[in-house]
């Protein structure tokens, strides 16, 4: 909305507001024992108090404007002139790499975090119009490409790379042999340690949030018959991985992961190493998480894309601003106390294996 038109209905809220206070607590002649002035109405106040009425009339027509601003946004909503972008879960590494961006950029580009469960409903949200921008792996956009809203999405830059942690059991776990006796007798009790990720063949796991489609599809192109169950959280995951109902966990983060990097050995989990083919756009990186006493295992990562739908207008300088803004602090996210995934982008110019690159010219914010 302009100021302009802002200022306006603000003062026709104000002028009801004041009509609308105007009698309350209002006391007659009468009602205060003075004489009456000849000729007055008998609802003629004794004593007249503009102040307090202009007071209750200001505060009252404040509540009203922001209740009928329209560019006001919803709870848990964004206004229609903020750059919307979906991330993921409050503290996890979308929303952490939102954060820091609204920290140095917030002031120049209005823009506002739209919560999700992570790339997979970023994508989908902006085919849908859920949000302007998003964050996605690289991976689960090309999955879903063949939808030609998701298709036509083009990427604003490289961000840093999500990995794949599968966790396991250090001392492992114990399950049933093969009978004896032709299955007359249970068979004896075999201790299995998983330490690479070949060892999950036909083994059942646990997949949290984004992790469960990279899963699934890292699952049909291996041909591994592997079992994936959907945990709603990281501590759900783990849980079920310490009563033995899942051989591993599989969760997404960019390094070092949040729910892994405060964890010592006294918490029975440990790294799997990924030995398996990795295919494009899949890469291998050994990860060390110290507290774990876990270094150099291989892991597999897939480069995280800040994507956007197709604008043409003002919506499109907004998104050309922002990226000029994160490159020109470029060096402050990645040399002060942000998260460590910006040391990973060495060049927002740098080439993205997704056929729609964003141009647009930057727009100031209003």
């Amino acid at each position: 909305m302009k100021p302009v038109s802002m200022v306006a209905i603000y003062f026709l809220f104000w002028v009801m507001s004041a009509f609308f206070v105007m009698p309350f607590g209002v006391r007659t002649h009468e009602e205060e024992g003075l004489d009456k002035v000849p000729g007055q109405a008998e609802s003629a106040p004794a004593h007249f108090r503009p102040g307090r009425i202009a007071l209750r009339a200001t505060l009252l027509s404040a509540v009203a404007f922001a209740a009928a601003d329209p560019d006001a946004p919803a709870a848990g909503g964004c206004s229609d002139s903020a750059l919307s972008i979906g991330t993921g879960k409050a503290k996890k590494g979308y929303s952490k790499l939102y954060a820091n961006i609204a920290k140095v950029c917030g002031t120049e580009v209005e823009i506002c975090e739209v919560q999700t469960d992570g790339g997979l409903d970023n994508v989908n949200g902006m085919s849908t119009k859920d949000m302007k921008a998003g964050f996605a792996q690289l991976d689960t956009a090309k999955l879903m490409a063949s939808d030609e809203n998701i298709a036509a999405l083009q990427y604003v830059m490289p961000l840093n790379t999500n990995y794949m942690h599968v966790v396991s059991l250090n001392s492992g776990f114990n399950t049933a042999g093969a009978k004896k006796f032709g299955g007359l007798l249970k068979g004896d009790a075999v201790l299995v340690k998983i330490t690479n990720f070949s060892q999950l063949r036909g083994q059942t796991i646990a997949a949290v949030g984004s992790a469960s489609a990279m899963a699934r599809q890292l699952n049909a192109q291996l041909g591994y018959g592997m079992i994936v169950k959907d945990a709603p959280s990281d501590d759900k995951a783990f849980d079920m991985l310490r009563k033995v109902e899942v051989a591993a966990v599989f969760t997404l983060a960019g390094w070092p992961h949040g729910a892994l990097k405060d964890l010592k050995q006294e918490s029975g989990l440990t790294l799997v190493a990924f030995d398996a083919a990795a295919n494009a756009p899949y890469t291998v990186r050994p990860l060390n998480y110290k507290g774990l006493g876990v270094y150099n295992v291989n892991t597999l990562g897939v480069q995280n894309v800040f994507f956007t739908r197709p604008f043409k207008g003002e919506s499109a300088g907004q998104v050309a601003a922002l990226r000029a803004c994160i490159a020109k602090n470029l060096t402050k996210l990645q040399e002060g106390a942000f998260e460590p995934g910006w040391n990973e982008i060495k060049n927002i110019d740098a080439q993205v294996d997704w056929p729609n690159r964003f141009q647009g010219t930057a727009s100031k914010k209003k």
